[in-house]
């Protein structure tokens, strides 16, 4: 019982390390959004 408590820890150990050492590239996909939004093609609703 001991045994599996430990290989489980040792296993969430080694899950959270591989995923966290990825290589982030969230400023990539920032890029659509930095953009901006060009206001006048935006149609009014009569105000």
């Amino acid at each position: 019982m001991k045994a599996k408590r430990i290989i489980f820890g040792l296993m969430a150990a080694v899950t959270l390390l591989a995923v966290s050492c990825e290589p982030n590239n969230t400023a990539e996909e920032d890029e659509l959004y930095e953009v901006g939004v060009d206001k006048t093609k935006i149609p009014s609703q009569g105000k």
